[in-house]
């Protein structure tokens, strides 16, 4: 019974791999499998190291916290805004989340051996769609629910960040969402004749 199931199931995989054909349907070599788990380990190892360091101060438990600082990030020191830092910290969480994402898929296509070149393209973006959704989340919450005139010191960057994080991790949900808010708020255009349904 075991052995059917198994020749089965090989059956299947070689059904699966007859069907790839075209740019990008080969398996990946050893060599690009470790070229693109560097890049992923050390993307993430970087927004790491940078979410640490543009992470704001303790507000001072007496006076007004300053509206800059500086921020040491790799050779440069740099002077910016709350605001910006906020921004940063926004995106970097987004792209971190994403790249969670990534190495959990990468792992499990490596692990299967399915792995084509044709994904390889969805790891080295996803990072940067991550980054950028979580900007568009960021900028829609905070003008939504919060006054114009809140400060900094009125938000928490670990709600924002961990909403960063989220977004990045499930960016097709994100997509989702926002295309669910941008009907309600805008009229729907009407479909062409080619439009296949968003699952």
């Amino acid at each position: 019974m075991d052995e059917e199931h198994i020749t089965t199931e090989e059956e299947g995989r070689k059904a699966v791999m007859s069907r790839r054909t075209g740019v990008g349907a080969s398996l990946v070599p050893p060599v690009g499998i470790v070229l693109i788990m560097a890049y992923l380990v050390l993307a993430a190892v970087f927004l790491l190291y940078g979410v640490v360091q543009f992470w704001p101060p303790p507000a001072p438990a007496t006076g007004t916290a300053p509206t800059s600082s500086a921020v040491a990030f790799l050779f440069w020191t740099l002077s910016i805004s709350d605001e910006v830092r906020l921004i940063i910290i926004v995106a970097m969480a987004g792209a971190l989340g994403s790249l969670v994402h990534a190495l959990r898929s990468l792992y499990w296509y490596v692990g299967n051996r399915e792995l084509v070149f044709s994904w390889l393209a969805m790891y080295v973006l996803l990072p940067f769609v991550g980054a950028t959704l979580a900007l568009v989340f960021y900028f829609v919450i905070r003008g939504g629910f919060f006054s114009p005139e809140a400060t900094i010191e009125q938000t928490s960057p670990f709600g924002f960040a961990g909403l960063g994080a989220l977004v990045g991790m499930f960016t097709e949900q994100a997509v989702l969402k926002l295309k669910e808010v941008a009907e309600t708020l805008l009229s729907k255009p009407q479909e062409g004749r080619d439009t296949v349904p968003e699952e």
